[in-house]
C-alpha cells in the first residue's frame, strides 16, 4: 500500500479481516496515514517498505529496503506487538513533538511538492528558523510531573529524525513514552542540543530532561506547533497517551 498524503489513509480503510499481511511502500508519514485509516490497528501486521527520508519504522526493526529480501521477510518473518501511541485519537508509532521541530513540519506541509530527502530540508529548517520563536510551555507527565519547556520530544525509537540520539533506550514495545524537555529555546540552545544529539552524548547536555510516562499533556500560553511521526500535526495543547503492545509488525526475526 502507498500514496501521497490522504491517499493511503482513503485506501486503509478498505483493508478488510481476511487480509494477512499488509505492505506499506513508503516513509514515516504514509505508515502513519495507512496506521490511522486502518478499521481495527490491532489486526493486519503491517510490513514497512522503507521508501522515504528517515524510514525510523524500518530501520528500528531491522528490515532491509530491498524488495526480494522483503518479499522473504514478508511469507516467514515474525509478528511482534508493538505500541501505539494516541494524540487525541490520532495513532502514532515513532514520535510527538512540540517546538521548533514542528515549525519546521508546518514549513515543510506548506510547501512540499513531491518527496523530500533530507537535503529537502534545508529550506525549511531556515524558514523555520526565521519565523521560530520560542514559546514556554508546560510539561505534565502522568497527570503529577510539571516540568517548563520550550521544545519537548516524546520518543518511542533511539533515533530522533534518523539522526540524533536523545533516548538511548527508547524502543517499540516498552510499554512507556521516552521524554526529552529541553528549557532553553533560542536558536544558539536548539544548535547545542542537536550537536548533543548528533553526537549521542545527549547525558552531557546543560539541563536537558529526560523521563518515562504513559501519558504527556504539552500546554502553552499561545499556540505552538506539534508534529506528530515526522509531520505537521495542529498546535497545543495535545495529550499523549500510550496503548502497550497493540499494532502488529513484520520483524526480520
Amino acid at each position: 500500500m502507498t500514496g501521497a498524503p490522504g491517499q493511503a489513509r482513503e485506501k486503509a480503510r478498505e483493508v478488510t479481516d481476511d487480509i494477512d499481511r499488509l505492505v506499506i511502500a513508503g516513509g514515516d508519514g504514509t505508515v502513519n496515514e495507512v496506521l490511522n485509516g486502518l478499521p481495527d490497528p490491532a489486526r493486519a501486521p503491517l510490513l514497512h517498505l522503507p521508501a522515504g527520508t528517515a524510514n525510523q519504522l524500518a530501520r528500528t526493526l531491522g528490515l532491509p529496503s530491498d524488495p526480494s529480501k522483503l518479499a522473504h521477510i514478508l511469507e516467514s518473518g515474525p509478528i511482534r506487538r508493538i505500541d501505539m501511541g494516541l494524540a487525541g485519537d490520532h495513532r502514532f508509532l515513532l514520535v510527538a513533538g512540540a517546538g521548533f521541530d514542528a515549525w519546521v513540519t508546518e514549513e515543510v506541509k506548506r510547501h512540499r511538492k513531491g518527496s523530500l530527502g533530507y537535503s529537502g530540508y534545508i529550506s525549511p529548517i531556515l524558514k523555520a528558523v526565521t519565523a521560530y520563536r520560542p514559546t514556554k510551555m508546560d510539561v505534565v507527565l502522568d497527570g503529577h510531573q510539571r516540568f517548563p519547556a520550550c521544545n519537548v520530544v516524546v520518543l518511542k525509537v533511539r533515533r530522533y529524525g534518523g539522526l540524533m540520539i536523545f533516548a538511548e533506550d527508547a524502543r517499540l514495545d516498552s510499554g512507556f513514552f521516552h521524554v526529552c524537555i529541553f528549557p532553553e529555546g533560542s536558536i544558539g540552545w536548539l544548535c547545542l542540543y542537536a550537536i548533543g544529539g548528533l553526537v549521542g552524548m545527549a547525558e552531557k547536555i546543560p539541563g536537558l530532561i529526560r523521563k518515562t510516562a504513559h501519558r504527556v499533556q504539552i500546554q502553552s500560553d499561545g499556540p505552538v506547533p506539534v508534529e506528530i511521526d515526522g509531520d505537521y500535526f495542529g498546535m497545543t495543547p495535545v495529550d499523549l497517551h500510550l496503548r502497550p503492545s497493540v499494532v502488529p509488525v513484520v520483524t526480520p526475526g
